[in-house]
């Protein structure tokens, strides 16, 4: 039996290997948020269950940008709700399409939609109501689920949006589990496909709005030297204010 540890980091070494075939859709998704933030726009981003880890991953982040607004969906995250709950909800269409109308999301912001099946009623269902309203749309999720029909009334999963949407295919195998060496399927991939995709989306987008002459709003971290002063000065632009839900 090959080592665990070692099966599972040569795992995720093929899976981070084979994100590099997104650059140019990661360029495209950057272009779209860059437009947004020079225009004063929204940029949200909205996932269920271990998708909305991601919103967690870019918010108030070191070494992230600061327009990132996640959307909460109620009872879509495992810190705060329990785990079959959360299964359930991330099923419910009324949810998904209720996140966005509730929101401040508006035409020409742009919400990233997390989620790796792309066949869940509520993420689905997101997309359709932000692409209604006129907002531009960047979906992550995995070819692997593309075939497969969730239970959405309408639209079998996330790629029924391509053509109105820029994807980013995270690569992740259907079930997650990328190794089976301990006896069963475990080593889930979606996490650090996921993170890697937007940290690097994030990092795209703020090397564009450099250079078109702005200055991207990056936070530090807090526990380097200069770190916390800068958040400080951050946090008092109107924009970044805006994203906070300061007053």
């Amino acid at each position: 039996m090959k080592d665990v540890v070692d099966a599972y980091y040569e795992k995720v070494q093929e899976l981070l290997s084979s994100l590099r075939a997104e650059k140019e859709s990661i360029h495209a998704a950057a272009e779209l948020i860059a437009d947004a933030y020079q225009a004063l726009r929204g940029i949200y981003i909205f996932g269920c269950t271990h998708s909305a880890i991601l919103s967690e991953d870019v918010f108030y982040r070191a070494g992230a940008p600061a327009f990132w607004r996640p959307l909460w969906g109620p009872g879509m995250s495992i810190a705060t709700t329990p785990g079959f709950l959360t299964s359930a909800m991330e099923k419910n269409e009324e949810v998904g399409r209720s996140v966005i109308r509730c929101s401040r999301i508006t035409r020409d912001d742009v919400l990233v939609v997390v989620s790796t099946s792309g066949k869940n009623a509520a993420p689905v269902a997101a997309a359709e109501e932000a692409l209604k309203l006129g907002v531009k749309l960047i979906l992550i999720t995995s070819s692997f689920y593309r075939e497969q029909t969730g239970n959405h009334s309408r639209f079998p999963n996330l790629w029924a949006f391509r053509d109105k949407a820029v994807i980013l295919d995270n690569h992740v195998p259907c079930g997650d589990a990328m190794i089976t060496e301990p006896g069963c399927p475990m080593g889930p991939g979606s996490t650090i496909a996921g993170s890697f995709l937007m940290h690097a989306l994030s990092a795209e987008s703020v090397r564009l709005i450099t250079e078109r002459g702005l200055t991207p709003p990056v936070f530090l971290s807090s526990n380097a030297p200069g770190g916390l002063d800068h958040n400080r000065k951050l946090l008092e632009q109107p924009q970044v204010r805006e994203a906070f839900l300061l007053p």
